[in-house]
Formats: structure tokens, C-alpha cells, sequence
């Protein structure tokens, strides 16, 4: 005996187009369609979704992610977001109404489409250069520039420029190549770097320094909030702990080509370049420059450059 509950099985064969249409046009929108009998409009999708995944890329790959470059790309990201899902919707509509259609010949199947599209995506998708990187900060190493729960995009393209006075980087420590640090270069090849006091000395001059009240770092302690102010920089905010002012004095060092001199800005809770575990950050362990934060638990800082 039949189930009298049961669906019939046109209703089954449709429920089943739908959720094929939508499954395909979510791996690449077009592919839906084509199940659903538009292979026009499928065809004309596909061309466009290969398109925009060009452009996405291409624009990490051109420009460094400032706060209006990262502002465009992420609008045109919701925007193929927004595509990407109306796309499966619509596929899934369409095949709704053409569950009672005839089979289109094999040539026109979604199958083949598959086929052909699904490894040139995938192969477009492991050759387009992506140039940006994400990372968030997971320590008090960085504040107050930096807090944790901080997320930026960061500049990784290959021919990125060399890092600057002051820019933040990202690197893989030697004596930990698999993490990566997040700290300021301030010294820069032919750079004489020191520290005394807790200040920093650069080219055997004291690096300019403007006291800007307190913060609570990482630890629960009070410390003083400096701005400093490298040669060629805006300057940024640090954080000193007046009791260590001498525990991190640095003798002279000349920072030798194709490397930088790192610190954090939390001076005295920081492992940085003061230290044999990490020490200069040489040209091939840098991964990335500079950025624009996409979230973080500061009032006022999304989409703007980290500084």
C-alpha cells in the first residue's frame, strides 16, 4: 500500500530540481540556472561571477588596503554577496516551473556545465593572486595602538614597499617560523638604534616624546601613554611602566641591509627585537604591511588605517 501522506513524486521531482538549482548556483552562480532551463541567463551569470572574482582579486593585487580601497572592496564584496544569494533564489524559482519541461539535450546539461566550469573556477580561484592578509591581535603586546580583538586587513603583495619609520608589521620570528608577530619598525638598514632610560634613541638622537596621560595595559597596570615620534613619521601612542624605565636599555646596534628593528608598543610587555628569541626581522620574514581595521572594540576605528 501507498502512503495517502506521502507527496506525490512530481512534488518529490520538483523539491528535488529546487534544492539541485540552489546547491549549483551556490558552488557558481549560473550553474542553477542552467539546471532550471535559462542556459542563457546561466551562461550570462557565469561569465559575470568570473568577472567579479577577477576584479576582487585584482584590486588586492594593484593597491594596498587603505581605508577607501578596503571601503570599495568590501561594498563590492556584500554586492556579489547580494548576487550570489539572489542568484540561487531565482534558480531555485525557475526550477520550480520547470520541473514538467522535457530534458534539454546533453549538450545544455547542468552536468556538463559543471564539468567545465567547476575546475576553471577552482584553477582561477588558485592562481588569481590575492593580495591582502587578515590578522587580529590576540595580546596586549601592541597598546595601546593595538587591543585584542583588533582585526585589519594587511598589505601581503610580494612587490609590497619596504616597511617604513614607524609602520606596523607582521613576521614570522625565526625561532618560531609558524606564528606571526605584530609589532612597529623603528629602525630601518643603517639605522643606530638605543635605548636608554626607556626611550628610544635613533642615529644617536632621542627620539621625540610627548607624555599624553595614562592607560591600564594588559597586565592591570597603570602605565604612561607617550607619543613618539620618529623621523619621517606622524607619530603613534606607546605605553611605559615608569618602575622599568632601565630594565630594557639597549646598547648601540647598526641595523644591517634587508633588515628592521621592531618594538612593541606596550615597551615593557612586549617580546620584540630587545630579544634573542625574535631579534631583527629580516627582508624574507616579513608577511605583510601596514592596514585598515575591519573590526575592532574601540569606538571609531573601523575602516580607518592603523597607525
Amino acid at each position: 500500500m501507498t502512503d495517502p501522506t506521502a507527496p506525490p513524486p512530481n512534488r518529490l521531482r520538483r523539491w528535488g530540481g529546487m534544492a539541485l538549482a540552489g546547491l549549483l548556483s551556490l558552488i557558481c552562480p549560473g550553474l542553477g540556472h542552467v539546471r532550471a532551463r535559462a542556459w542563457p541567463l546561466g551562461a550570462a551569470l557565469v561569465v559575470v561571477w568570473t568577472v567579479a572574482t577577477v576584479v576582487l582579486c585584482g584590486i588586492t593585487a594593484l593597491w594596498p588596503p587603505t581605508p577607501p580601497v578596503v571601503t570599495a572592496w568590501l561594498v563590492l564584496l556584500a554586492l556579489a554577496i547580494l548576487v550570489w544569494i539572489g542568484t540561487a533564489l531565482d534558480a531555485m524559482r525557475r526550477a520550480r516551473s520547470s520541473a514538467t519541461r522535457p530534458r534539454p539535450p546533453w549538450w545544455r546539461s547542468a552536468w556538463l556545465a559543471a564539468l567545465v566550469v567547476v575546475p576553471l573556477q577552482a584553477g582561477l580561484d588558485s592562481t588569481l593572486p590575492f593580495g591582502w592578509r587578515s590578522f587580529s591581535i590576540p595580546s596586549a603586546s601592541m597598546n595601546p595602538g593595538l587591543v585584542v580583538g583588533d582585526v585589519f586587513l594587511s598589505d601581503a603583495r610580494p612587490d609590497r614597499p619596504f616597511p617604513a619609520r614607524g609602520d606596523i608589521v607582521m613576521f614570522r620570528p625565526k625561532a618560531s617560523p609558524d606564528k606571526v608577530y605584530v609589532k612597529r619598525a623603528v629602525a630601518l638598514p643603517g639605522d643606530t638604534v638605543a635605548m636608554t632610560n626607556g626611550s628610544l634613541i635613533l642615529n644617536g638622537r632621542p627620539v621625540p616624546e610627548e607624555a599624553e596621560g595614562s592607560i591600564t595595559v594588559g597586565s592591570g597596570q597603570t602605565a604612561r601613554v607617550v607619543v613618539e615620534r620618529l623621523p619621517g613619521s606622524p607619530g603613534y601612542r606607546i605605553a611605559r611602566l615608569d618602575e622599568a624605565a632601565g630594565v630594557r636599555d639597549l646598547p648601540p646596534r647598526t641595523i644591517p641591509p634587508g633588515a628592521v628593528f621592531v618594538l612593541g608598543d606596550n615597551r615593557d610587555n612586549s617580546l620584540d627585537s630587545r630579544h634573542d628569541q625574535v631579534g631583527l626581522v629580516h627582508a624574507e620574514d616579513l608577511v605583510a604591511t601596514g592596514g585598515t581595521f575591519t573590526w575592532s572594540p574601540v569606538q571609531g576605528r573601523l575602516l580607518t588605517a592603523l597607525r
